[in-house]
């Protein structure tokens, strides 16, 4: 059986240190590798399963797969709010990728002016933590790449306490 399918039929629960918390907490993870096959259709999976609020904190954002369900989620009156880096967010494909989320309601800021946002995670209903490697990118698409999903609503805190503080 291939890796990325085990790893969505058995859950592994990892305990995750936490630094900001100073306790351990006990997460459900679903790690998935490119091998495997597509990234961007496991993240497409889980959008779907979001039932009141998408927050992205991105480097580079050009897949217009993902952008279309976002604008599907945000119709169904989700919030979605998206960070992506300042200066990728300048690049033609991105540049596109804003123009088609603003319109649909979802707030997209460009963040980090000075530096780079060079995050790459989503949290989904005050829930689930989407992380690893994967930009939500076309070319991503092609690179060796992994990602996790962590179910797990004390670190998806973590994670949104950490989106908040992004400018």
């Amino acid at each position: 059986m291939k890796r990325g399918v085990f790893a969505s039929i058995c859950f592994c629960v990892l305990s995750v240190a936490s630094s900001s918390s100073g306790r351990d907490l006990t997460c459900k993870t679903r790690p998935s590798f490119s091998s495997d096959g597509s990234l961007g259709e496991i993240v497409l999976r889980e959008l779907r399963q979001s039932r009141s609020t998408v927050r992205l904190a991105l480097y580079g954002f050009n897949n217009t797969t993902i952008a279309e369900e976002l604008i599907r989620l945000a119709g169904r009156g989700i919030s979605v709010r998206v960070k992506i880096d300042a200066e990728k967010s300048a690049e033609k494909r991105e540049r596109q990728i804003i123009e088609m989320l603003r319109p649909a309601g979802i707030e997209v800021r460009a963040v980090a002016p000075d530096g780079r946002n060079h995050n790459k995670f989503a949290i989904l209903d005050g829930a689930t933590v989407i992380t690893g490697s994967y930009n939500w990118t076309l070319k991503a698409e092609r690179n060796w790449e992994n990602l996790l999903i962590l179910d797990c609503p004390e670190l998806a805190k973590l994670y949104l306490q950490e989106w908040e503080k992004i400018r």
